[in-house]
């Protein structure tokens, strides 16, 4: 019997919209910042099972969301890889420069899945913890995304590197296409190790002009999900989050690929639910600024958000993360008017 994510997901009816959101377990949680205390560091967190396993479980306590996804982060690809990743206060992931050659050669794949293996012992963990009720998210960055990381080194938001790399991106090839493996087995080995569904996030999509949006993003995309599908040996359920690309996103339906789209708080909904084929399942889109705003503000975004897709199999989430000021008490009416609907 499915749950009510995976039924969305499927395109099966359900009693009311799907509910989870981006960076659910978080800093705008107190229980979430004791476990990060005792952690020591971000990576401490993230790769000992028992402590992501329990910050994994927080939001699901606290909310009853439909959906746990696992915690973990994007920047684990280069990590595995051999590129050095490092969480400092305040200024966000640092990495050490590329080696361009070792990682666009790399084959050590045994190591790779070793490197990662906390992650999918906290999958295991978190399913068994994880009520029968509720469905498990695993997730990876896409190989646009890890690139610019890798690229600019994580440093600010300028992403110069990468924007030099895109004046020609068949020299980004080598990279996108080991990225591409990598998060194709990264996925593989979370929905192995009981990740019902996986969700791809592209943060930093809206950098790729239109011009080169099929051959760095949506190629890769589509080599991804045929990966996955064939080696699990069914179709998987599958979310892209296309930060700021929305105006692709018709363009990228016509390769009826059966994946969920994720949308931005920026994106015009209404517009997209005229455009694209009604059996496209939708994932979002509420601000999260106006969560912290609360009040008739958020109420009136969440019925917008509702009546647009009434008839249209939708996940309710948000347009990006929720951020470490949020009120406890907002997310709490999200939760209380999702469920009414």
């Amino acid at each position: 019997m499915q749950n009510r994510l995976l039924k969305t997901l499927s395109g099966n009816p359900v009693d009311r919209p799907a509910l989870w959101m981006m960076r659910q377990a978080g800093r705008y949680l107190p229980e979430y910042l004791m476990v990060r205390q005792k952690a020591g560091s971000f990576w401490n967190l993230c790769f000992t099972p028992d402590l992501a396993t329990e910050v994994t479980l927080q939001p699901i306590r606290r909310f009853d969301y439909d959906a746990a996804i696992i915690f973990s982060d994007i920047l684990v690809i280069p990590q595995a890889l051999g590129q050095k990743v490092e969480f400092q206060t305040n200024h966000g992931p640092i990495l050490d420069p590329l080696m361009w050659d070792s990682i666009c050669q790399f084959q050590d794949w045994h190591h790779f899945d070793q490197g990662l293996a906390p992650v999918y012992q906290a999958l295991r963990q978190t399913r068994h913890h994880l009520d029968s009720g509720k469905d498990l998210l695993g997730f990876a960055g896409t190989p646009w995304t890890i690139a610019t990381y890798m690229l600019d080194q994580g440093k600010g938001h300028d992403h110069s590197k990468s924007r030099l790399a895109l004046q020609n991106p068949s020299d980004l090839k080598p990279l996108i296409n080991i990225l591409t493996t990598a998060i194709a087995r990264h996925l593989i080995n979370q929905i192995k190790a009981g990740a019902d569904a996986v969700q791809l996030f592209d943060s930093w999509a809206s950098i790729v002009p239109e011009s080169h949006r099929d051959s760095v993003l949506f190629d890769p995309l589509a080599k991804i999900v045929n990966q996955i599908n064939t080696e699990i040996g069914r179709p998987v359920p599958i979310i892209y989050f296309g930060r700021g690309i929305s105006d692709s996103y018709e363009a990228f339906c016509q390769r009826q690929l059966p994946i969920a789209l994720g949308i931005d708080q920026d994106a015009n909904l209404s517009k997209l639910h005229k455009d694209l084929p009604k059996h496209v399942v939708f994932q979002g889109n509420l601000s999260p600024q106006t969560l912290i705003k609360g009040g008739i503000a958020l109420d009136q975004e969440i019925s917008g958000i509702l009546e647009i897709c009434r008839d249209r199999p939708m996940i309710f989430n948000l347009g990006h993360g929720i951020l470490p000021q949020t009120p406890i008490a907002h997310v709490e009416r999200v939760c209380e008017l999702v469920r009414a609907a």
